[in-house]
């Protein structure tokens, strides 16, 4: 299993030939009406080609805004060039199929230990047939390259546990590329937020990798240490889009001396080339009116970042094509021997058989739904505190309606349970959307690194959510049902019409924070939405004297209806309360109109309630699948917007 990861990535390279990427410059609308020409295109990539070997180590760096992100996500194929091409030099592969991508924030889940972690992007990543000890060989393999041995058992950490430190984390999210055994590896600020040895640290990890592995690694990198800038074998300096210098680290110094600035003795090249070419505090007017292109030779002025690029155009005369050697766009003769693309044919394919979609599909819902459940099970601060919320909810309406008697004048108290029930543990499902957040990082990480993709993510979190809904159901239902006093024998059906109302809010909060990934919002619109179907729903004011605009629409949507209307109709249905005074003495006063009166008895049927309060009496079967109508909704909802997120 070693071999496999010592050969699999070094059969190809990363070719990039002519690109440019430009975005459509605003017009005021004034200038519709005024004849004014166009304006020009903002240009933010102009004319890079290049190409990257197994085992080489690419720096792309510059100055803010000089267009290293948008470059990075143009060779990753997360954003189309208006033109030029990327490639890969082996067969007819695209560049995903064979590439990872960091990002520059640690997307974790905190209550999984390292060596879970990089086992479960393993498992999501291999075929469903693949021996789970070839999985936990690589694993191991990963970890062992990377340093992170002697904190494979520690929790990457949440904010109520302390978990290994932030450099560790880079190397977690690294190992989660690097096991699925990529080509090529894509890394966008891999230093960002780092002291300098834990940075240095980092890319030692990286560079090693690189070598061992025959992995091609391309990493922005904002202002590097020496010992850093050292490591990489090559460095691409780009400025507004254009290149200044691309060549190996240790020809940087001469190249510029070159141009008339040499590197002061004891600086670092990496933050005096960045220095040369950032003109945000120069002076515009020098470098306007400027014509012809500089030589490799003349003096450039400071700031002058045009003129730099200039000079490299000038000094590059064979732009890098598939055909052409990478090394030929170095500058200087400091240039480092880099890793040859080679074979491993004499190594054994770790593949297993070919899986089928079907199987591949089942294969990663069921790997995501187990992480899920483990999730869950360890998370605290999310799940452990939501199952002390229905806990606490459930003592709240134990002790305060409190053994209700079948009296008329205690019928509004049991409505007001079956309100409450439905209302207030529907709202408590916005609880859920940080962990959700959370969850929905990881995704957005491991869909476009092609692990799996939304489908299977909205299957593994409806298996992972339904069990959680219904222990808490279950507890807040055993807690209340007999304390309350509530009509005996009507338990199950209870707990079922609950667990279906408390389910299709869950999945109500979800959707909203899937479409709006931002939680104070999630958690406005939210409240919002529960407070709406509160006042629609029939408790507050009665459906029938509801303004008809809501009633035709809104009160019909509205999964509280049907779920407070199904506890209702198990409560009342065959349940009789007793009335002040007696019909004999012709006294008999009933909270409700009663037709048990006309046959001799003081005392209001359940029925006569619900066809008071305008609830139907047979309807839970109707109203139980429209509940679950309303769920599938909402799943598809959040499928599509998902899907239309990671398009």
């Amino acid at each position: 299993m070693t071999k496999d990861i010592e050969c699999a990535a070094s059969q190809g390279g990363l070719v990039w030939e002519d690109i440019s990427v430009s975005l459509p410059a605003k017009r005021p609308l004034s200038s519709y009406f005024r004849n004014i020409p166009p304006f020009a295109d903002k240009q933010l990539l102009t004319g890079l080609s290049g190409s990257v070997a197994p085992g080489e180590m690419l720096a792309i760096m510059g100055p803010s805004g000089a267009g290293k992100s948008t470059f990075l996500d143009v060779l990753s194929t997360r954003r189309a060039p208006s033109s030029g091409s990327v490639t890969v030099s082996i067969a007819t592969k695209d560049v995903k199929s064979v590439s990872s991508y960091v990002e520059q924030h640690d997307s974790l889940l905190g209550v999984l230990t390292v060596r879970e972690t990089i086992w479960y992007s393993a498992k999501l990543s291999l075929p469903p047939t693949t021996p789970t000890a070839d999985i936990d060989a690589r694993v191991d393999v990963i970890i062992a390259d990377l340093g992170l041995t002697s904190v494979a058992s520690q929790r990457i950490g949440t904010p109520i546990q302390r978990g290994i430190s932030g450099g560790q984390k880079r190397r977690v999210s690294i190992g989660c590329s690097l096991v699925t055994l990529p080509k090529i590896l894509f890394l966008d600020e891999p230093t960002s937020g780092l002291d300098t040895f834990t940075a240095h640290e980092v890319v030692g990890a990286i560079a090693n990798l690189a070598k061992r592995h025959s992995i091609a690694v391309l990493a922005t990198i904002h202002s590097p240490n020496w010992e850093i800038f050292s490591t990489f074998d090559n460095a691409l300096l780009l400025s507004k889009g254009r290149t200044v210098y691309q060549g190996s680290t240790g020809g940087v110094a001469a190249w510029f001396a070159g141009l008339g600035h040499r590197c002061p003795e004891f600086t670092n090249p990496a933050d005096f080339m960045i220095g040369l070419v950032n003109d945000d505090f120069v002076d515009s007017s020098r470098s306007k009116g400027r014509e012809g292109v500089s030589n490799a030779g003349e003096k450039v002025t400071k700031g002058d970042s045009g003129a730099f690029a200039d000079a490299w155009a000038s000094h590059v005369s064979t732009r890098i094509t598939p055909g052409t050697s990478h090394h030929a766009l170095v500058g200087s003769g400091h240039d480092r021997s880099s890793p040859k693309f080679t074979t491993c044919s004499d190594a054994p394919s770790p593949s297993a058989p070919a899986s089928s979609s079907f199987a591949i599909h089942l294969s990663r819902t069921l790997t995501l739904t187990r992480r899920n459940l483990l999730n869950y099970s360890r998370n605290l601060l999310a799940y452990g505190i939501r199952l002390g919320m229905y806990l606490g909810m459930g003592v709240l309406l134990a002790t305060v309606w409190v053994h209700l008697s079948l009296t008329d004048t205690r019928i509004n108290d049991r409505l007001s349970v079956h309100f409450f029930s439905v209302a207030f543990l529907g709202f408590m499902a916005v609880a859920g959307i940080p962990s959700f957040l959370e969850e929905r990082a990881v995704l957005l990480r491991e869909s476009r690194n092609r692990l799996y993709g939304p489908l299977a993510f909205t299957l593994a979190n409806t298996i992972s959510t339904v069990p959680l809904m219904f222990v808490c159901s279950l507890l807040f239902s055993v807690l209340t049902y007999w304390s309350i006093g509530l009509r005996p024998g009507g338990f199950g059906k209870f707990l079922v019409f609950l667990y279906l109302g408390v389910l299709t809010a869950e999945f109500q909060a979800l959707l909203v924070a899937a479409a709006l990934p931002i939680f104070v919002a999630a958690l406005a619109v939210s409240a919002f939405l529960n407070g709406f179907w509160m006042c629609v729903q029939g408790y507050f004011i009665r459906a029938a004297n509801l303004p008809r605009f809501w009633y035709y629409w809104a009160h019909w949507i509205d999964y509280e209806t049907y779920a407070f209307d199904l506890l209702v109709q198990n409560d009342m249905l065959g349940t009789v309360f007793a009335c002040q005074g007696s019909v004999v003495g012709g006294d008999c006063n009933c909270a409700y109109p009663s037709s048990l009166i006309k046959q001799g008895i003081c005392a209001v049927s359940g029925e006569d309630v619900m066809h008071a309060i305008g609830i139907p009496t047979n309807t839970m079967g109707l109203y139980a699948g429209l509940l679950v109508v309303i769920m599938v909704v909402y799943r598809v909802g959040f499928y599509g917007v998902l899907k239309w997120q990671l398009r």
